[in-house]
């Protein structure tokens, strides 16, 4: 039996008005993420996949078509509602990390876990927890500006897999690194996908990461081909 969607759109629509015209961004995009699933979403500049992204999370509404984040449509959710569903479900991880500066590593990995109103020892014991299996574990007590540029994305990977989300959303996750570090982090990736059977979804100009996935979808004249 396969796999039930940890996040399904069906016939999701965008457009906006530019200067009295209709602009179409996506158009009629079908798509059903199931556990573990690894999937790359490419395409040119302005085809419209960070749009994507930000519907499959709520951030954005669709035009048209709907969205169901862990089996629950985000139609009809204010913002509250939409925040509580994030929390439990999604993970996030973006070309820069939007690390706190003034917190260490393990507070904000933690943050999610205590957002979510997670007992405080327990949020700080799995924030470290998670820290050490990405390799972090001596760096918990550092602040973003005590790490590197590789470790700081390592903090933002555990900081978005510290709720044990069924799904992890990925904007250029490499896209601020040098060649060897894109790759460390990539085979990081790759491991957590396969050992915690949470799905990765990655937007990406970057095709060797594109590559390592198990799905590449383009983005292109507002629909979704796989490649």
């Amino acid at each position: 039996m396969s796999n039930p969607a940890v996040i399904q759109c069906v016939q999701v629509g965008r457009h906006y008005e530019d200067a009295g015209a209709r602009v179409e961004v996506l158009n009629g995009v079908d798509l059903s993420i199931a556990a573990g699933d690894r999937i790359a979403i490419v395409g040119s500049s302005g085809s419209g996949k960070s749009t994507l992204l930000n519907i499959l999370s709520g951030l954005d509404d669709p035009s048209s078509g709907e969205v169901f984040v862990g089996g629950q449509s985000l139609t009809g959710l204010n913002q509250n509602q939409r925040a509580r569903l994030r929390n439990q479900h999604l993970g996030f991880v973006y070309q820069f990390h939007h690390l706190l500066a003034e917190f260490s590593a393990l507070e904000n990995v933690a943050m999610p876990l205590l957002l979510g109103k997670t007992p405080v020892a327990e949020a700080r014991q799995r924030a470290a927890e998670i820290l050490q299996r990405v390799g972090l574990g001596p760096r918990v007590s550092h602040k973003p500006a005590q790490l590197s540029g590789g470790e700081r994305q390592r903090v933002a990977i555990a900081r978005a897999l510290v709720t044990e989300p069924g799904t992890v959303l990925m904007d250029e996750p490499t896209g601020n690194l040098d060649f060897h570090t894109a790759e460390e982090v990539q085979a990081l990736m790759l491991e957590l996908n396969q050992t915690l059977n949470t799905a990765f979804v990655v937007v990406t100009h970057d095709l060797e990461l594109a590559r390592r996935m198990d799905r590449v979808l383009r983005l292109s004249d507002g629909l979704l081909v796989e490649e």
